[in-house]
């Protein structure tokens, strides 16, 4: 009977230290993952107490193909992507925004010959004159074409090529973090890639950790893990002393820019409830 006992007091401990196996899809351009999105999984994980075996797993799918993997859990069972409604109805995610709000500051891809073009252009209704690229399944489609601006959906990869190419597609809108990292990346590759020095495009967005449904000690884990790594300061500290954080607002020149703020038709509860401690750069008020 003692050992019935014992054994029982222990099963909790037991189902706590358990290893959680982490799949994380290794795309083809993953110079900021392995910098900030993953660096930062871990510091939840390891602020969660939660024990974990990291795994990568190649895949060279658009988005919504990833998607379609992530939900079912097998292959792998986190990623992290703009959050929309159809995402929150058939994945679980961790409702604290990755990037305190430059997920929502836009600034563009375009050929390097095109910046005289971009110069001229002031308004939204100059913008609905050209042709944006986005990738398939991405949240961005619906807030571009919302409002009113012409965008081509492709795979994620091969849209760098399009912009450097200088056929059929203006300008491809990233976020502040990411075109910094990947013009970084694929410098060589695509000479003629230019970040855009005129413009930029604000709306109200977030990137979540987004997690299988077969996989809720997962979701739990990151979400207390970044609750914590706010309460003991460690968020702020990886976020302000990121390498790709700091050379992103040093590089944008926001100051200098043409702000054009759009709305976004998809703003979920949930993006509506995230508390302000969490947020750092939101677009203007009203938007």
């Amino acid at each position: 009977m003692k050992w019935l006992i014992r054994l029982c007091l222990c099963l909790p401990l037991l189902a706590q230290a358990q290893t959680l196996t982490v799949k994380v899809p290794s795309r083809p351009i993953n110079d900021l993952d392995n910098e900030y999105q993953l660096k930062l999984l871990e510091l939840a994980l390891d602020r969660a107490g939660q024990p974990f075996k990291l795994e990568r797993v190649e895949l060279n799918l658009n988005q919504y193909s990833l998607q379609q993997e992530l939900r079912k859990g097998k292959t792998i069972n986190v990623f992290w992507m703009g959050t929309s409604s159809t995402l929150e109805s058939y994945l679980i995610p961790v409702p604290i925004p990755l990037f305190r709000g430059l997920e929502g500051l836009r600034i563009a891809f375009i050929h390097s010959d095109a910046q005289e073009k971009f110069n001229q252009v002031n308004s939204l209704a100059d913008l609905k004159k050209l042709k944006a690229a986005q990738g398939v399944g991405w949240a961005d489609n619906k807030i571009l074409e919302h409002a009113g601006i012409p965008t081509y959906a492709g795979r994620y990869s091969n849209l760098f090529r399009l912009i450097n190419d200088g056929d059929k597609l203006d300008f491809f809108p990233r976020s502040l973090v990411e075109i910094f990292a990947e013009r970084a990346e694929l410098v060589a590759q695509y000479p003629n890639l230019a970040v855009e020095q005129h413009l930029l495009l604000r709306y109200p967005f977030a990137e979540f950790f987004f997690v299988s449904p077969e996989y809720p000690k997962l979701a739990k884990a990151l979400q207390l893990g970044l609750e914590r790594a706010y309460a003991d300061g460690s968020f702020m500290k990886f976020f302000h002393e990121n390498p790709k954080i700091r050379e992103a607002l040093a590089s944008a020149n926001l100051d200098q820019r043409v702000s054009i703020p759009l709305v976004n038709p998809d703003m979920t509860p949930l993006l509506r409830s995230i508390p302000a401690q969490y947020w750092e750069y939101p677009p203007r008020q009203g938007q």
